[in-house]
């Protein structure tokens, strides 16, 4: 009997383990993909060619982005303002339920 309760503890670790893990690929993913629509919706609004990176900031929800915010600025407020305008109007699909409430920065543009 003695046996059991650490075996099953050493169960519930095991299967603790693997969901973080698989909620870190799938956040991963979203993360990867994500950036993704914001570099293509940069580029397609004619930003990538300037030479110029924006961080920016999405404040996560549970249905997608719910703020946007300039983390590290280009040195260009119009530059920063117009990628962050883009950043706004991308496809930004249900982040993971691990990264609701969370805060990811991207670095935008073309150095």
């Amino acid at each position: 009997m003695n046996r059991i309760i650490p075996l099953a503890g050493a169960l519930l670790i095991a299967i603790a383990g693997a969901s973080a893990a698989n909620a870190s690929t799938g956040s991963d993913a979203w993360v990867a993909k994500t950036k993704a629509a914001l570099q293509a919706k940069v580029e397609a609004a004619g930003l990538a060619d300037d030479g110029k990176t924006v961080k920016i900031r999405l404040r996560l929800g549970s249905a997608g982005a719910e703020s946007v915010t300039i983390a590290e600025t280009s040195g260009s407020a119009d530059f920063d303002t117009a990628v962050k305008g883009a950043a706004k109007d991308a496809d930004v699909s249900r982040p993971p339920s691990d990264l609701v409430g969370r805060v990811v920065t991207f670095t935008l543009g073309q150095p």
